[in-house]
């Protein structure tokens, strides 16, 4: 296995922590040292020179578009699908994606599909079930079993209540929506 060490660089985590030493093995950080005795030349180690250079722990987005969203406008609005290079230029290490508005030309298929790209990447990701409208779309055909069989649902997201995009649901519809979500959860340990 790869060892990357990065020497010298202002670490934050998230609290100022100094001038360190980050050693990362595989997608772990195994440890953050004030100085390391690195032969010169140690086959298996990559060594990056962090002089001059902050680093601090990735920023989670968990409200990303990550397939798309728009198309409110018609179908000339609809924007693109997020790249990988968008989010590590924003220091995102971790994305959580939501379909939005359209639930009839976007899927939670595609969106899971993407998230695992995502992951396949170099980036965590997850996925909430549902879109803007009740009832709410899902792969399983219920949006409980979707968070509770898919490892990478973690919620039921982004319902409009008062807004002009909902589909105006109910006092009573909305809870049993938070109802469903929060067993959901609780059986699937989310």
């Amino acid at each position: 296995m790869l060892l990357i060490i990065i020497k010298n660089a202002e670490v934050y985590a998230p609290e100022y922590l100094g001038k360190k030493y980050v050693v990362i093995a595989g997608p772990v950080i195994e440890g953050v040292y004030d100085g390391l005795d690195i032969p010169e030349g140690f086959p298996g180690i990559e060594l990056i020179d962090g002089e001059g250079k902050l680093l601090f722990p990735g920023f989670i987005d968990s409200h990303v578009h990550i397939i798309g969203g728009g198309g409110e406008g018609g179908f000339k609005t609809r924007t693109p699908e997020i790249q990988l290079s968008q989010l590590v230029s924003a220091g995102i290490t971790t994305v959580v994606g939501c379909l939005g508005t359209d639930g009839v030309t976007r899927s939670i298929k595609t969106l899971l599909a993407k998230a695992y790209s995502l992951e396949e990447e170099g980036i965590s990701s997850y996925i909430f079930t549902g879109s803007y409208q009740i009832p709410l779309v899902s792969i399983t055909g219920k949006s409980s079993e979707d968070i509770i069989l898919i490892e990478k649902v973690i919620g039921i997201g982004e319902i409009a209540v008062s807004d002009n995009r909902s589909s105006q649901p109910s006092y009573e519809e909305f809870i049993k929506v938070v109802a469903e979500a929060r067993v959901a959860g609780l059986i699937s340990g989310k």
